[in-house]
Formats: structure tokens, C-alpha cells, sequence
């Protein structure tokens, strides 16, 4: 049975400048087939997770979702996640909201549903949301940045 996840995260980034900067971060990787490494931390549990991105699609042709998976490096116990990364606007367009949606499978049968209901299902969120901040950070810090400039 697939555990889903959704995090949300608020980003203090016009939303037409924070679509410019999530393209403009992940084109390159996705292109290229680079592979990028988060931490999956929870308590005294690290683990290093392998992120990859390529470009999904929206029949509205209004967002630019971003297809995401990580996978835990060297393997284990651990599952593999797979989603879609998107950049929403607040209602006054100054702000943005960076949402990722996806699922995940817990290994080892009932023994990981076990486990998943107890622990795994936080670690995944964690996850989720070190993500979501990284690229807060640098969508904020590189608006930041421009918006100083011009004075």
C-alpha cells in the first residue's frame, strides 16, 4: 500500500520570479541527468537520498510541474519516492507557495507498513519539507538579491 505525501511550503518570492528560478535551477539538472543528494534525517537516523527531476506536464498549460524522485544512496531498507514538484501563486501573486506531492512504498511488507506508520511516514515528510526549504532559500535569497540591485 503506497503512503502518499504532500508539503507545502510558503515562499516570500513573486510567483512569476519563482517559476523563473525553480526553471532556471532545475533545467540544468534535468537536462544533463544529474543527480542531486539531500539528507534524510529523522532523530539519530541520516540518510543521503539521490534526487533526480525532468519536466512533467499540465494539460492547462498554466503551472510548470517538475517530476521528482529521490532514492535512498546505496540502497537498504528504504523506499523510493516518487512526485511532482510545482510552484503556486498566493492570491496577490507577491508570494508563492512551493507544493510537492508524490508516494512512496514502504519495503519489506507489513513489517514496513509497521515501521512506516510509526516512523517512515515522518521521515518522508521531513524529507520532503528539507527539500521544499532549500529551494525557498536560494528562490528567496536570489530575489533578495535583485531586488537590491535595482535600488
Amino acid at each position: 500500500m503506497a503512503t502518499h505525501v504532500y508539503e507545502s511550503h510558503p515562499t516570500k518570492c513573486p510567483y512569476h520570479r519563482a517559476r523563473e528560478y525553480l526553471h532556471e535551477s532545475l533545467e540544468a539538472v534535468a537536462k544533463d541527468n544529474r543527480v542531486t543528494t539531500l539528507g534524510l534525517t529523522a532523530g539519530a537516523l541520516a540518510k543521503p537520498v539521490l534526487v533526480t527531476y525532468k519536466h512533467g506536464s499540465d494539460a492547462m498549460h498554466f503551472d510548470e510541474p517538475w517530476l521528482i524522485r529521490w532514492t535512498p544512496e546505496g540502497g537498504g531498507p528504504y523506499p523510493d519516492f516518487d512526485g511532482e514538484l510545482t510552484v503556486r501563486a498566493d492570491d496577490s501573486y507577491r508570494n508563492s507557495l512551493l507544493e510537492l506531492r508524490g508516494e512512496y512504498v514502504p519495503p519489506l511488507g507489513a513489517v514496513g507498513e509497521v515501521f512506516d506508520f510509526a516512523l517512515g511516514s515522518r521521515i518522508a515528510a521531513t524529507t520532503a519539507r528539507a527539500l521544499l526549504q532549500q529551494i525557498a532559500d536560494h528562490m528567496e535569497t536570489r530575489f533578495n538579491e535583485e531586488e537590491a540591485a535595482k535600488k
